[in-house]
């Protein structure tokens, strides 16, 4: 069994294409119960076979557009950022959320970027966590601001403290897993260093709690949260990565087969896991049928020449 490990630019390629896998993968089975796809797709095996690849979904399509901002810029620029959330919004905006959609309405009547991004209950979402793995790629080498430049990044859409806690866990993984300096035994209560108690940390603490504890996924991605807050899919996610670290087809996988909000669940789960695994661990067949992929290898790369630029 060989023991090489990825090198930076593998973290980076494998970072941005899993993600995107895991979105394309998750989106046709959002919405789908557990007790179905379980049924389905379930054994207490996994049987990736089964899956199909699908269409990418607003997750893969402000992940892209989060780090072309970064790379183009060499900074996490709120104002760039908004600009290119807008542009997207307005050629169509395939799965756009409740909090993005009406941020975006405020940026065309010319609301500043800082400004723009849903306050209250509702804003709780995980539209900031999806997208945010590129400003953890940008902090591989240094942890210094990271959680600054993803409050920059997240107010455009969400103010919203859960939110906000959800996106510096994920970028934060991300960031470790890039450097090669991710422990799957401690990675979670590192990122609980990071944040203020919140729904999303006590989260996350259930969340090691179960992956000590053996819990399955059908048992345990229930009871953290089958929906779209973050303080529910960010913890959610963590386990489809924790429960088996060195595999990104079972992150996944792992990530569709309880239901609910499965694309950004596996997109956050791919996120993570392609960091620390690199792109050679992602399944020949999804690189295959994935939508764009030079494209999207193309942004990675550009981001990573500008992270060794810093």
């Amino acid at each position: 069994m060989s023991t090489t490990q990825p090198d930076s630019i593998a973290r980076f390629t494998g970072c941005m294409l899993a993600a995107a896998a895991g979105d394309c993968l998750g989106a046709g089975y959002e919405g789908y119960s557990g007790t179905d796809l379980a049924e389905a797709y379930y054994d207490g095996r996994f049987q990736p076979g089964s899956l199909s690849m699908g269409e990418w979904t607003d997750d893969t399509s402000m992940l892209v557009a989060t780090a072309q901002s970064i790379a183009e810029c060499g900074e996490v620029n709120g104002a760039d950022m908004a600009a290119r959330y807008l542009s997207w919004f307005e050629a169509g905006g395939r799965g756009i959320g409740r909090a993005t959609y009406h941020a975006m309405k405020r940026l065309q009547t010319d609301t500043s970027w800082d400004e723009a991004g849903e306050k209250g209950e509702y804003a709780a979402g995980n539209g900031v966590a999806m997208r945010v793995a590129p400003v953890g790629l940008f902090h591989s080498h240094d942890l210094t601001g990271l959680a600054e430049d993803v409050r920059t990044c997240g107010v455009i859409t969400h103010r919203n403290d859960e939110a906000l806690a959800g996106g510096v866990a994920v970028a934060y993984a991300v960031a470790r897993a890039a450097a090669g300096e991710l422990d799957d035994e401690t990675i979670v209560l590192e990122i609980l260093d990071q944040l203020e108690p919140s729904r999303v940390s006590d989260g996350l603490s259930e969340c090691a709690r179960m992956i000590e504890s053996g819990v399955s996924p059908l048992e345990a991605l229930p009871e953290l949260g089958l929906g779209g807050a973050a303080f529910e899919t960010v913890p959610a996610a963590f386990f489809c990565f924790l429960r088996r670290p060195d595999s990104i087809q079972e992150a996944l996988v792992t990530s569709i087969v309880a239901g609910g909000d499965t694309d950004t669940r596996a997109a956050m789960a791919g996120a993570i896991s392609g960091a620390h695994n690199g792109r050679r661990k992602i399944p020949a067949r999804w690189l295959k049928e994935l939508p764009l992929r030079s494209g999207i290898e193309g942004v990675a790369e550009s981001l990573h020449r500008i992270t060794a630029q810093r």
